[in-house]
């Protein structure tokens, strides 16, 4: 294990006598939200601790209070960088213009589940859905762009955009809410693809 440093300030480690290392505070914090992301793959929000985090980015516990304040906080980062690690991911595939709404959806639903679950826990804590809007709104409008290369209406592609956003949220959080089955939504996407 190496002690790592920011700055002149060393990152506590948990044994003496380590070489030490120095890495920027930006590189700090990229450890820690892709260690968290990381953990959300296997993980729960709730079950998540900043300890596991700390472990998994080999970086001292009491830095993510430093850089982020609480796991709250953290937690609300990383649904950002969800965001715009998806909003990235959806430019590529669709700027290649082969893509088939089928694979959009399923690109979507690839892209989305682990924020979509993560949003659901930080609404449960309390944090205001409208702190996660912007987020969103990147997305949908990305998505729209499918739509819109497959000669849709600019104003019709955005609401397109919007409505397979909330298909792919439902599909995920509200499914058994909503009494679906998997089979009725399908064809509500089938409908979404014909429109």
């Amino acid at each position: 294990m190496i002690c790592y440093t920011i700055g002149s300030t060393p990152l506590q480690s948990k044994e003496l006598g380590l070489t030490i290392k120095k890495i920027s505070w930006v590189d700090a914090i990229e450890r820690f939200l892709s260690a968290t992301t990381t953990l959300l793959c296997s993980k729960t929000p709730a079950e998540l601790t900043l300890a596991d985090i700390a472990d998994q980015a080999d970086i001292s516990q009491h830095y993510i209070y430093r850089f982020f304040g609480t796991r709250l906080d953290l937690l609300i980062e990383v649904s950002d960088l969800l965001a715009a690690q998806a909003n990235e991911a959806l430019q590529r595939e669709i700027s290649s213009k082969e893509l088939h709404f089928a694979q959009l959806v399923e690109l979507c639903r690839s892209l989305c589940a682990q924020r979509i679950h993560l949003l659901q826990y930080l609404a449960s804590q309390g944090v205001p859905e409208s702190r996660f809007q912007e987020g969103n709104r990147d997305i949908y409008t990305c998505i729209s762009q499918y739509f819109k290369n497959s000669g849709v209406l600019p104003a019709r592609a955005l609401s397109n955009g919007v409505v397979l956003l909330a298909f792919i949220h439902a599909e995920i959080s509200l499914l058994p809410t909503l009494d679906l089955q998997l089979e009725e939504l399908a064809d509500l996407f089938a409908l979404l693809d014909a429109g």
